[in-house]
């Protein structure tokens, strides 16, 4: 069956995958761990945004957001910086399924992945064996 939910059922939903989930006083935002990110989500009327932390150095921050914009899929996703990391924030729809959370959650967690920064090999330095033109 594919139940509908709302921003605030997407939330509860959320915090129940959360390890070690925190709640605000208010009820509407969840902290915890998904697998290896550290994880935020709120609900609002207007939907869910659940960010994820990446595991990818602030100073690469300009190639992350390059790679991101050049990504058709992720339009309702954004980059920012808090806590000296950077965040992947995802804004979810007002009314989605099951099974579309759980399609769409996994996305972004796939698109964290895709983000990660990796180590990568110095640049090379060729000689110049010789003038141009």
């Amino acid at each position: 069956m594919k139940k509908a939910l709302d921003p605030h059922s997407a939330l509860r939903s959320l915090a129940a995958r959360l390890a070690q989930p925190r709640w605000s006083a208010a009820g509407s935002v969840a902290t915890g761990m998904l697998g290896a990110h550290r994880t935020r989500a709120r609900s609002f009327d207007a939907g869910l945004t659940v960010a994820l932390t990446l595991d990818r150095p602030v100073s690469q921050a300009p190639e992350a957001c390059l790679l991101l914009a050049s990504t058709p899929e992720a339009c309702d996703d954004a980059l920012y910086l808090a806590d000296d990391s950077l965040w992947l924030l995802r804004r979810f729809p007002e009314r989605l399924t099951e099974v579309e959370f759980d399609l769409l959650l996994k996305q972004q967690l796939a698109l964290a992945a895709l983000l990660a920064g990796r180590d990568r090999a110095p640049p090379l330095v060729l000689p110049i064996a010789g003038r141009y033109a």
